[in-house]
Formats: C-alpha cells, structure tokens, sequence
C-alpha cells in the first residue's frame, strides 16, 4: 500500500465515521473498526518519518474512541427516544443530523481554501526554483565566457612577451652588427 493509498483510505473511513456519527450511517461499526485496525497495520510499511507515523497513528486511535463511544451514545439516545414515543426526538435527530452536516460543510469549505492557498504557494516556489534555475545556467554560461576569455588573454599575453623576446633579441642582433661593422671600418683605416 502507497502512502497516497493509506490517505484515501483513512479519508473514505474517516467520512465513513463522520456519517455513522451524524445518523446518516446506521451499523457497521465493526467493520470500521476492523478496517482502522487493517490501516494501523499498513501503517508499519510505509516509507515515512516516525514523527509522521506517530501522528497518523493518533489519527487512527482518535478516529476509533469517537466512533465507538458516538456509537454508544447514538444507541442510547435512540433506545430513549423509542421508549419515550415522543415524535420530537425525530425532529430533533434531523435537526442534529442538518447541523452536523453545516458543520462538515463548513470544515470542506476550509479544507478548500487552504488546498487553494496551498496550490498558489505551491506554483509560486515552481515558478521561483524555474526562475533559479535559470539564474544558475546564466551564471553557468557567464562562468564559462569568463574563463574562455581569460585562457585566450593568457595565450595572448603569452605571445606577447615571446613577441617581445625575440624583438629585443633581433634589435640586440642589429646592434651588434652595426657595432661590428664600425669597428672594422675603424680597424681598416
């Protein structure tokens, strides 16, 4: 079992209880239980951090006491309202049952907005790690212009100083030769 598996499935019980609470449900507390229990099992081989294991674990427990002792309760109140005959435990029940279920609705609407604030700040850290990213390759590619450039002056600095060499070298060979030649002309007369 994946670990977006194991969030279904605890979703789909968690609605499951959520019912069994409001009075849409009626039964299958057993199986509830039976199937928390097979998901605290599935816990153990999910590749999760043992804080998160630990919080989904809470989850579950928290999620087993309220439906058992709703399911008490609920068992209870019903058996009084059948042994009172009174036809405004009914009336009372639906009402109960529509506030709940304002309750769930105004929870989703908040799961809703948060999702939404959730998915701009999402796409806004796409978009800035895009924008790095792109940051990262124009320095990248500046980086390697700046040492191309500076191997190509180094060769030409490198030439520059054999081109001087060999200029100082020549100008000290000519010199020598004029020195030469004077002299002879001096010896010569």
């Amino acid at each position: 079992m994946s670990v977006a598996e194991w969030d279904n499935e605890y979703a789909r019980l968690a609605r499951a209880a959520s019912q069994q609470r409001s009075g849409l449900n009626h039964g299958g507390n057993d199986t509830l239980r039976t199937s928390l229990q097979r998901l605290q099992t599935n816990l153990e081989t999910l590749p999760l951090q043992p804080t998160e294991i630990q919080r989904r674990r809470r989850l579950i427990q928290h999620l087993m006491e309220t439906s058992s002792s709703d399911v008490e309760i609920g068992g209870a109140g019903a058996a009084a309202s059948n042994n009172a005959g009174n036809g405004n435990g009914g009336l009372q029940q639906s009402s109960q049952m529509q506030h709940a279920m304002q309750q769930q609705d105004a929870m989703i609407d908040e799961l809703a907005i948060g999702m939404g604030r959730l998915k701009n700040q999402t796409q806004a850290i796409h978009e800035e790690s895009n924008m790095h990213v792109n940051l990262l390759n124009d320095m990248e590619q500046n980086l390697d212009a700046a040492h191309q450039g500076l191997e190509s002056e180094t060769r030409r600095a490198i030439r520059l100083k054999e081109d001087q060499s060999v200029w100082r070298l020549q100008l000290t060979v000519a010199g020598l030769t004029v020195l030469l030649a004077m002299l002879i002309l001096l010896g010569l007369s």
